[in-house]
């Protein structure tokens, strides 16, 4: 349970890194090829691993249906999120995509019968409620905020289903084969209009891109693959608190008065969360284990 919400920690750390390359060429390029370029540079980059270290590519044949369901809800998620980086402000798309760990954690609970004790829920609740200031909805829903909702309730089911499925391979293997296969999915929209002309610093944002995705995607899977979606729900925030700087060196985004009380909540919720009985975890120690947890568990499996 600690190394699941360790890793998912350092995940969140990384996200916000993908959502400013993916803002910064959505001033020139579509939703559907930026999610194409990210999926595909990040498949190559893990199937390249996979070959150098002779690391098998395991996906059992009873989900293989699973993985196509997954990863269509997963493409669908990121499409949404990148089209609504290229309308609002990123803290606002990204407040908006944070519903997804309530989704996935309502599923759970409602389908999987997980387990919620009251500081999970507590947690997930405050975590919410930050969550909601920081997107400040003002009376009309912009095309922005809904698809950046859309996108969040895309990517709780995806969560959830990952969560179920924890038993069907490993995360690395589920890493090749939902990059490889959402790219190829996506392709015919991405190319829909033809080859797009790319510039240089383009072709390194895409590149960049697809690297911290391939990183950001394995430490995901891999933490859902260790813990109750109810537990790391409250966690996910911690994606808003890494996304507020990256939106303000990056775009010249200044946080607001709204933005911080919403991120109070979301530590908060953290927090709190960290006091279920069920669940004694330290996100930092955490932290510090996903080096030697990784090489341990890949030099087994080499």
């Amino acid at each position: 349970m600690k190394i699941g919400v360790g890793i998912l920690v350092a995940a969140m750390a990384l996200t916000p890194l993908t959502d400013g390359f993916s803002k910064a060429l959505g001033a020139d390029q579509t939703a559907f090829f930026i999610c194409f370029s990210r999926y595909f540079v990040a498949g190559i980059i893990a199937l390249g691993i996979s070959v150098v270290f002779r690391k098998p590519i395991e996906i059992p044949h009873h989900d293989r249906l699973g993985q196509v369901l997954r990863t269509g809800l997963m493409m669908g998620a990121m499409t949404s999120l990148i089209f609504a980086l290229s309308i609002v402000p990123l803290a606002k798309a990204v407040g908006g995509f944070l519903i997804a760990p309530v989704v996935a954690s309502l599923i759970s609970i409602l389908l999987y019968k997980e387990k919620m004790d009251g500081f999970r829920f507590t947690g997930a609740v405050l975590s919410f409620a930050g969550a909601y200031v920081i997107l400040r909805p003002e009376g009309s829903l912009e095309m922005g905020t809904f698809m950046a909702l859309l996108g969040g309730f895309l990517l709780g089911a995806y969560l959830a289903a990952t969560r179920r499925a924890c038993a069907c391979g490993d995360a690395f293997s589920t890493l090749v084969v939902q990059c490889i296969l959402g790219s190829l999915m996506i392709a015919p929209l991405a190319f829909w209009g033809g080859i797009p002309s790319i510039s240089l610093q383009a072709l390194a944002y895409i590149f960049a891109l697809g690297a911290v995705s391939a990183i950001c995607h394995f430490l995901t899977v891999a933490a859902y693959n260790r813990a109750d979606s109810s537990v790391l729900a409250p966690f996910f925030y911690f994606n808003i608190v890494f996304a507020i700087p990256v939106g303000y060196f990056w775009f010249n985004e200044v946080p607001t008065q709204a933005t911080l009380i919403g991120l109070a909540g979301i530590t908060m919720g953290g927090v709190i969360a960290m006091l279920s009985t069920n669940a004694h975890v330290n996100p930092f120690t955490g932290v510090l284990a996903i080096p030697w947890q990784f090489v341990k568990n890949f030099s087994l499996k080499t």
